[in-house]
């Protein structure tokens, strides 16, 4: 499906930039290169629903310990993954109450998702995705969105079995390339690319909507390079060239704006 129609955000107002950091870095634990007798900490993430924290170790640019611990330190369990790319960024997802999403990415060389599972006492790898294939987030109960960010092509898998439902590579892809992907509501998500198009989405079915512009960020010397996300508004940071100087604006939507137009467009 090609996309004929635009939506125009142009509802918007204009958000304290300082608040947004604020709030961001209230919702993450960042750790920097702390060395234990295990290896040296390179990330944390704690579950909210069942208290267990992750945390991951770099025992040497071919290996990383994953520990999982109880908030009581009752319970552990530790298991080690192979780093194949030598050195990469490790990330955590949330995906259940008690599997997470661990990723390893080292740029242009490619990506390895591992969902791994603490049951009984013991943690172990519950699914080994395709490489190059990464979690993004669940769509609902029964199903996740995965993207190949090498290829942009979006897959819809089962969250019992990991089996491919479906996937779908858009047009627009044929001329660029995907970036970033978020999760809207229930029903859509956005899409933004590397020439910084922004796109509408169906979750359940990876049809596309319509393309996304925010009118007061559209133009030859300005642009929107990131999204970020409260539970009612989506945050846009908005750039422009200034003779040379490059100015920073964050700017809101109203999710029930967007959401509203997008019915409209239908």
């Amino acid at each position: 499906m090609e996309v004929n129609r635009v939506i125009q955000l142009n509802r918007f107002k204009k958000v304290n930039e300082n608040c947004l950091i604020n709030n961001h870095k209230q919702s993450y634990k960042s750790f920097e290169n702390i060395d234990t007798n295990v290896g040296t900490l390179i990330g944390s993430y704690q579950s909210q629903k069942n208290n267990l924290t992750w945390f991951a170790y770099r025992k040497s640019s071919h290996e990383i310990r994953i520990e999982v611990r109880d908030e009581k330190n009752l319970q552990s369990s530790y298991l080690n993954l192979e780093d194949n790319f030598l050195d990469s960024e490790v990330t955590f997802k949330g995906f259940s109450d008690n599997r997470i999403i661990v990723s390893l990415t080292a740029g242009q060389d490619g990506s390895q998702d591992f969902c791994l599972e603490f049951l009984n006492h013991e943690l172990n790898v519950r699914h080994k995705f395709p490489r190059n294939l990464a979690y993004v987030f669940s769509t609902d109960e029964e199903s996740s969105l995965l993207v190949n960010f090498y290829s942009s092509e979006f897959y819809i898998i089962s969250n019992h079995d990991f089996q491919i439902k479906f996937n779908q590579r858009f047009p627009v892809f044929e001329q660029d390339e995907v970036s970033n992907v978020w999760k809207i509501n229930n029903s859509y998500g956005v899409f933004s690319t590397t020439e910084e198009r922004w796109f509408v989405f169906h979750l359940k079915t990876l049809e596309l909507v319509d393309e996304m512009i925010l009118e007061k960020c559209h133009g030859e010397y300005s642009g929107v390079d990131t999204l970020f996300q409260t539970s009612n508004q989506l945050i846009f940071r908005c750039y422009q060239y200034n003779e040379g100087t490059k100015e920073v604006e964050y700017m809101s939507v109203e999710k029930k704006d967007l959401e509203s137009m997008i019915e409209q467009s239908r």
